[in-house]
């Protein structure tokens, strides 16, 4: 028996849209285990990745962490297959939104 395999390229996904202070994201499915996230402020920001299999717990060991020290834009990509992830802003001094590609 064989199996079809898809992999999804191309769309981009809002994990935090724009906001100010130090806000927690929606849990967001993640349909692509690999996948590139970015994070743009405006000034210095601290923002930590969570994950989960049930969109409720967050596992104790975060995905990534981004720290800028200025306005500017960082990331990272993963192939971690965790079905939901979220933004944490754990410090910012502006505005920080946050993308994921897949």
């Amino acid at each position: 028996m064989s199996t079809n395999v898809f992999v999804k390229s191309g769309r981009v996904t809002d994990v935090l849209l724009p906001q100010e202070g130090t806000p927690t994201g929606p849990w967001i499915y993640k349909d692509a285990p690999k996948s590139a996230i970015q994070v743009v402020a405006t000034a210095a920001a601290t923002v930590v990745f969570e994950v989960s299999n049930d969109s409720l717990n967050a596992i104790a060991t975060p995905l990534g962490t981004v720290t800028l020290a200025g306005a500017g834009s960082d990331g990272f990509t993963t192939d971690a297959p965790w079905k939901y992830i979220r933004a944490r802003v754990t410090s910012s001094a502006g505005t920080v939104s946050v993308l994921m590609s897949v």
